[in-house]
C-alpha cells in the first residue's frame, strides 16, 4: 500500500509594503493627494489634470472596488478590523471635499463659480452617496417581510437596467460623435450613473 504523499508546505505570505498595516500605503497616498489638491484650491490655483485624475482614481478605488467588498459576518475580529480601515479613508475623503466646498461657499463664491475640477470630483462622490443612501433605504430590513424583499429586488433590477441602458447610450454617443450635441450632459450623466451603481451595490444583502 502506497503511503499518502504529504502536501507541499504552504509558503508564508509576503509581508505588506514597508511592513505597514494592510491598506496603509493606499490610504496615505489618497490623503497626500487630497491635501495637495485642497492646498492648490485654497490658493485659487487650478490643479493640474494629472492631479485631478489621480484624486478621481483614489475616490473610485475607495468608493468602488473597496466598498464592494463582501460583508464581514462570521470573520475573526482582526480580519473585520482590516475591512473597516478603508471606511476611515472614505470618511476622510468625504469630510475633506465637503470642507473644501464649504470653505468656498463661506467665502461667498457662487455655486456656479466653484472650481470645475472640484465639481467633477463631487459628481463622483454625489453619485456614490446617492446610490448608497437609496440602497440602504430599500435593503434595510428587506429580509423581514415578502413585500420589503420584493421592493429590494425591484430596486436592484431597476438600478441595473437603468445603469446599463444609460451607459450603452453614452458609449454610443461618444463613439459616434453625437455626444457634442448634448454638451457635457452625457459625460456628467455617465459619471453619476456609474458611481451611483457602485454605491447601490454596497448594501446588497
Amino acid at each position: 500500500m502506497t503511503a499518502p504523499v504529504a502536501p507541499p508546505p504552504t509558503a508564508a505570505p509576503l509581508p505588506e509594503p514597508l511592513r505597514l498595516p494592510r491598506g496603509s500605503v493606499h490610504g496615505l497616498l489618497a490623503i497626500f493627494l487630497l491635501g495637495t489638491f485642497a492646498y492648490l484650491e485654497f490658493r485659487d490655483v487650478s490643479a493640474p489634470t494629472v492631479l485631478v485624475n489621480a484624486v478621481v482614481v483614489c475616490v473610485a478605488f475607495y468608493f468602488g472596488s473597496r466598498a464592494a467588498a463582501p460583508a464581514t459576518g462570521g470573520v475573526p475580529a482582526a480580519a473585520a478590523e482590516k475591512t473597516r480601515r478603508p471606511r476611515i479613508v472614505r470618511g476622510l475623503l468625504v469630510l475633506g471635499f465637503a470642507g473644501l466646498g464649504g470653505w468656498f461657499l463661506y467665502e461667498g463664491r457662487p455655486v456656479g463659480q466653484l472650481p470645475p475640477e472640484l465639481v467633477e470630483i463631487w459628481q463622483v462622490l454625489g453619485g456614490y452617496l446617492l446610490g448608497l443612501t437609496l440602497s440602504w433605504i430599500f435593503h434595510h430590513r428587506a429580509h423581514e417581510t415578502p413585500l420589503r424583499r420584493r421592493l429590494a429586488l425591484a430596486f436592484r433590477d431597476l438600478s441595473a437596467a437603468a445603469a446599463l441602458a444609460f451607459t450603452l447610450f453614452a458609449c454610443y454617443a461618444m463613439a459616434t460623435g453625437i455626444v457634442t450635441a448634448f454638451g457635457q450632459t452625457v459625460e456628467q450623466g455617465l459619471s453619476l450613473v456609474i458611481t451611483y451603481y457602485f454605491g447601490s451595490r454596497v448594501i446588497a444583502h
